[in-house]
Formats: structure tokens, C-alpha cells, sequence
């Protein structure tokens, strides 16, 4: 959601059913990759029944896993009135995710297994775009600041990518990307979390 006016404007993005997110989350539940929660790194997938997993235990995925969630989470917004050459995204993407090729092995079952991945993610996002539609909970926020400060808030962009993941820690990747939980997203204490963070950017 973004707020236009004479003066300077303020964005604030809310990206969920993110495709390239889902299917890292379903290939670390499917393989039994143990790379535990910590840091940038979420709680296990919120999923049921578990898949299973295309390779046995002697298979080590984790570090290629976590290059992957770092190589997502760090990855730029594609601008692309901004920035020159192909997306950055396009690593991450089938036929090949070339941003694997550092780890083969993981690559190659990512290669295999994408669709799978794929297929879940548009189950999830078909059932939840029939949902009511979301109040817009973060503009009515930034208005609550502009009257409590006497002023209109200066220009700042936050984004936040929902994660369908079980555990309820909100992880910052830098001080305007943040990854939410869905379950926290979508419950009571949301505004509460999010007012000191417009605070702090209205300052």
C-alpha cells in the first residue's frame, strides 16, 4: 500500500504466497533438511501430511539450504526502471536455479522436486485468496502516527514477506525487510508489533 500526496510518500508492502519463499520452506520440510530456526532462518513449515523426503539420510543439504534462504532474503526488489541487466530473481527460479550450482546435490533435487513444491504453494494460495478481503490495518496505522505527531510522516518504504511456518518470531533482514509468520500476521497483536516500528521510521 502506498500514500501519494504533494509532499513525500510512504510504502509499505505486504508480499504473501511468495512462490520462490514456499518452495525452499516445502523442499527443507520434504528432505528433512535440519536447518534449524535461528538468525533469518524460520521455524519449520506449516504443512500436513509431511511429503517425503527423495533421498536418505547420508544426503547433507543444510549449507546449500541456508545459502538459499540467504540468497532469498537478501535479495533485492526488483526495479527495473532502477536497475539494468536480468533480475536477480532469476536465480532462484526454474528450469535449473542456477543460484544452487554451488551445491549440486541440492540442486539437482530442487530441479526434480520444484513442481511438487509448485503444486502446493497454488493449493495454499487458491484457498486463501477466497478469504475476506484484509483490512488495510497498516494505512489506517501510519494515519494514527500522523495524528499523534502532528505531521505528515516522511518517506519510508518497510516490506514484509509472510511465511507459512509454525513458530511466531518475526525475523528482521534489515531494518525495512522483515519476515512475519502468517499466523502472526494475521492476528490480534500485528498493529501493536508494527506501531514502534512506523514510529521509529517517522521520526
Amino acid at each position: 500500500m502506498r500514500v501519494f500526496g504533494d509532499g513525500p510518500s510512504w510504502q509499505i508492502s505486504t508480499d504473501r504466497w511468495n512462490q520462490a519463499f514456499d518452495w525452499a520452506l516445502w523442499i527443507r520440510a520434504a528432505e528433512r533438511i535440519d536447518a534449524r530456526a535461528g538468525g533469518v532462518v524460520p521455524g519449520p513449515l506449516d504443512i500436513e501430511p509431511l511429503p517425503e523426503p527423495s533421498t536418505g539420510p547420508g544426503f547433507d543439504f543444510i549449507d546449500g539450504w541456508v545459502g538459499w534462504w540467504h540468497g532469498l532474503t537478501a535479495m533485492p526488489r526488483w526495479r527495473p526502471e532502477q536497475m539494468s541487466g536480468p533480475p536477480p530473481q532469476l536465480a532462484f527460479l526454474p528450469p535449473d536455479f542456477p543460484g544452487l550450482a554451488s551445491w549440486p546435490d541440492l540442486q539437482r533435487v530442487v530441479v526434480e522436486r520444484w513442481q511438487e513444491a509448485h503444486d502446493w504453494h497454488t493449493r495454499r494460495k487458491f484457498a486463501g485468496i477466497h478469504h475476506d478481503a484484509p483490512q488495510p490495518r497498516e494505512s489506517l496505522l501510519v494515519l494514527d502516527v500522523e495524528r499523534e505527531l502532528g505531521r505528515r510522516v516522511p518517506a519510508f518504504e518497510l516490506e514484509f514477506i509472510l511465511l507459512p511456518v509454525l513458530d511466531e518470531e518475526i525475523r528482521e533482514v534489515t531494518p525495512t525487510r522483515y519476515l512475519v509468520p502468517e499466523s502472526v500476521y494475521d492476528g490480534p497483536g500485528w498493529i501493536d508489533w508494527l506501531r514502534p516500528v512506523v514510529t521509529r521510521l517517522a521520526g
